[in-house]
């Protein structure tokens, strides 16, 4: 057949289905028929469309103004039919040759992948992966592809995962409470306008998107995750938007560096403007009724609670033991009610062991100050009395069991004495303190924080609320990160909000004419005996441990840990500690009892702490049979002063045994020149409390510490242990973790061996 004739209703078919393949193969001539050539890179195309819930993308490539599916084996060239026309009377036919690239086409399809997407069935169809989210692709990887070259069409139709591509701008208007400030912010993504609480609930759940008002899905920048997530957790969220506290204006007004639109009232301005011209603590004089000097470390602190005062701050004074936190408070009392500003009495909470020496103090240094000492079942029943002293001394106990009353009060200050006392967050004492109603909040601890970064949280929660959000949010974000991570930066945020209302000096720094201190290890070994019961009681609690975690994991471990550590412990001192019928000898207590005769025979005078009261006990036994004088103090111990006079007076007793939790805190011994511990603790802070008994001013002696401790055995685990710890009492925060909370099954091991 030299000729085909073509019906007029199937040239279109005949066109596309069989002249157009035929044209890719031969070529073509005559009258009606046109032929364009295009080549060059191509340019990739995606597709993007919905299916139910899955979002899918279909790769084509573009030559020109042309475009071609994507296939697996591309021919070096492809023909396509130019127009809609076929009537080929009236328009002659173009076809229009395209020189294709096929290792470019295959290099897009295979970089397809890199952008959250796998390849689907169909040739150039690709699918969402399962870990990313819509939303997470259209931000983050539509705007890669572009940058890859890539060409995205068919976004706006998806119904399901809209972006709306403004960057937000924030604006914030501030008004001044009383110690307050509330923060009200209009966020806009365009011209739609988001709620505060809204931005807020997605800053905190650390969420980078938010549904918009028309349905569509806004971009919470990268930065604001990180900048305002404090903002938000650290404000108490209200109806107009959030409350921050005084304490938090610095916070505050970084943040309002940032934003777009400020608006501020003039008292926030002016409290403001007080702290950005803030140029050092100001000098104070001293009260004219104060007895005695302050030492120029002790002025300075005077001066900074005086600074505390002016900007309205809770603070705690952290000085280490034994260099004046007492003075320095009962001086500044005196001040305030010299220069008027103490119109109503001021609550001292402290440890029963400390009320007398308070009062004792205050009739030495400062006797115009009225004081009362609220811890007789006789005490004051109607709050209103209280105007008839200056000051009310209470105990943490008492401040517990009339809570209910006491916060019928506002104090003038309430000032809490050795404030570790309130260190667990969650315990009635740490909430009992929070309801006292004062002006002003100080707190007063060589310790700040012994194991954890909770007991900041606790003092601040007391101190200046809020500072420091939830309890939950500073657990997640300080504590967590700190403790279990080692998180440096988090630490160095921490330190930098806590700095201002922390007033830390150690001895050293403070007072340098203190003679010197020096540590000692003792080390000795157990005897055979001693040994026996010791390697019994540790392959029975490493055993038992183990299977316990094994079946019921670590947390159901934890008590049985803790009996087993104080078991082994208890052995090292002395087997009568665990087997009241032991008839053998023990390593270190003999070491102690030739030490002590040692130390007797020079002359000197030394403090024995345990922390086990029936470790005493059996000292004492021995110390009675060779008719060797001490003096003798546990929790039970009633005229705690009496003995302490005693030993400081008496140059015939030269020991004095005391009980580590009764005798670390509260105690002036400075006639001791050595101080023994017979068991070491976890913590080196309690360690330190008690040797600062005898090392603090008015000590004129060298004094010598002796840690005693049993080779090869639990104890030296506790002495690394407290290496770990150590710049947790000196830096106020760390890095370090904690123990009991982060300890792994490998650590019990390492524990039992």
């Amino acid at each position: 057949n030299p000729s085909l004739d073509i019906p007029t209703d199937e040239v279109p078919a005949f066109l596309d289905r069989y002249l157009v393949p035929l044209a890719e193969q031969l070529p073509l001539q005559g009258e009606g028929i046109q032929l364009e050539e295009v080549s060059g890179p191509p340019v990739p195309r995606v597709y993007l469309s919905e299916e139910g819930e899955q979002l899918h993308a279909m790769l084509r490539l573009g030559y020109g103004e042309y475009e071609l599916a994507w296939e697996k084996d591309p021919p070096e060239r492809s023909m396509i039919r130019k127009g809609e026309s076929v009537d080929l009377t009236e328009d002659p036919l173009t076809l229009v040759k395209v020189e294709r690239d096929p290792i470019a086409e295959r290099d897009a399809w295979e970089a397809l992948t890199r952008f959250g997407l796998k390849r689907g069935k169909e040739p150039g169809e690709f699918l969402l992966r399962a870990r990313t989210h819509p939303v997470d692709f259209l931000f983050r990887e539509v705007p890669r592809l572009s940058e890859a070259g890539y060409e995205v069409y068919g976004e706006e139709a998806l119904l399901g995962a809209r972006v709306n591509r403004h960057r937000p701008s924030i604006s914030l208007n501030v008004s001044s409470g009383i110690d307050w400030f509330d923060v009200q912010a209009v966020v806009s993504f365009g011209d739609l306008e988001v709620p505060l609480k809204e931005i807020r609930k997605a800053i905190r759940r650390k969420e980078r998107y938010i549904k918009l008002a028309d349905g569509s899905v806004g971009q919470l920048p990268e930065e604001w995750l990180e900048k305002y997530r404090h903002l938000f957790a650290l404000g108490e969220e209200t109806d107009e938007g959030l409350r921050l506290q005084n304490a938090q204006i610095t916070m505050l007004d970084q943040l309002l560096e940032e934003a777009d639109g400020v608006s501020l009232d003039e008292e926030f301005k002016r409290r403001r403007e007080r702290l950005l011209n803030f140029e050092g603590i100001n000098p104070q004089p001293l009260p004219e009724g104060l007895q005695g000097e302050l030492r120029p470390y002790q002025k300075a602190g005077y001066d900074w609670l005086h600074f505390l005062h002016e900007y309205e701050f809770g603070g705690c004074l952290a000085d280490d033991m034994g260099i004046g936190k007492t003075i320095q408070a009962l001086a500044y009392l005196l001040s305030q009610k010299e220069s008027g500003h103490a119109d109503r009495s001021s609550l001292i909470v402290m440890p029963r062991s400390l009320l007398f020496n308070w009062d004792r103090e205050i009739g030495r240094f400062t006797p115009g100050l009225r004081a009362h000492i609220h811890a007789d079942a006789d005490r004051i029943r109607d709050p209103s009395e209280f105007d008839r002293h200056d000051l009310i001394l209470t105990t943490y106990g008492i401040m517990l069991r009339d809570i209910e009353m006491l916060r019928q009060y506002r104090f003038h200050y309430a000032i809490l004495d050795e404030s570790q006392a309130i260190k667990n967050p969650l315990s009635q004492t740490a909430k009992a303190a929070r309801l006292l109603q004062c002006d002003h909040r100080l707190a007063l601890t060589g310790t700040p924080i012994e194991n954890s970064t909770m007991e900041l949280w606790s003092q601040f929660a007391f101190l200046n609320p809020g500072l420091l959000g939830s309890i939950d949010y500073f657990r997640e974000e300080f504590g967590n990160a700190i403790e279990r991570k080692g998180d440096e930066s988090t630490a160095q945020f921490l330190r930098k909000m806590v700095y201002p209302f922390i007033l830390r000096r150690t001895k050293d720094q403070v007072a340098p004419e203190l003679p010197p201190r020096t540590e000692r290890i003792l080390l000795t070994e157990m005897e055979p005996a001693q040994q026996k019961l010791y390697t019994k009681w540790r392959d029975y609690y490493r055993a038992m441990l183990l299977g316990v975690i094994e079946n019921e994991g670590m947390n159901q471990a934890r008590m049985k840990i803790l009996e087993g550590l104080l078991r082994l412990r208890q052995i090292c001192n002395h087997p009568k500690l665990v087997e009241k019928d032991y008839k053998g000898e023990a390593g270190k207590f003999e070491l102690l009892m030739e030490t002590l005769e040692t130390l007797q025979s020079e002359g000197h005078k030394a403090l024995i702490f345990s922390q086990f009261v029936q470790m005493l006990k059996i000292v004492r036994e021995e110390l009675d049979r060779r008719k060797i004088p001490y003096v003798y103090l546990d929790g039970q111990t009633k005229d705690r002063q009496e003995r302490v006079d005693t030993f400081q007076n008496d140059e015939s007793i030269p020991f004095f045994l005391i009980s580590l939790k009764a005798g670390g805190v509260g105690l002036n011994l400075t006639a001791a020149d050595y101080v023994l511990h017979i068991d070491p603790w976890w913590n080196p802070a309690v360690e330190m409390q008690a040797t600062d008994r005898t090392h603090r001013i008015g000590q004129e002696k060298p004094v010598f510490v002796y840690k005693m401790i049993v080779k090869d055995t639990v104890e030296e685990k506790i002495l690394q242990l407290q290496d770990r710890k150590r710049q947790l009492v000196s830096q106020i925060i760390t890095t370090e973790s904690g123990f009991f909370k982060s300890l792994t099954p490998d650590d019990v091991k390492s524990l039992f061996e």
